[in-house]
């Protein structure tokens, strides 16, 4: 997924106060989780840096994709 498509998929869900992205890793504010690496991935220029960033935030997008399929 490309940073927008993420962004517009994070816009468009409810998200949960909190949640354990992976073992030891807990998000506990989701919005600012967002706001912080979206706009410092939209920000980066493209430097490899900002390549964790989007990998964490794929890490949710999977998560949380992961807990709507165990709702259903």
């Amino acid at each position: 997924m490309t940073i927008e498509e993420l962004e517009a998929y994070f816009n468009g869900i409810e998200l949960p106060a909190q949640i354990d992205l992976e073992a030891g890793v807990a998000i506990a504010d989701l919005p600012l989780f967002l706001e912080s690496h979206l706009s410092y991935v939209k920000n980066s220029g493209g430097l490899k840096s900002a390549d964790v960033f989007v990998k964490r935030l794929h890490q949710l997008h999977d998560r949380l994709e992961q807990m709507n399929q165990q709702k259903v």
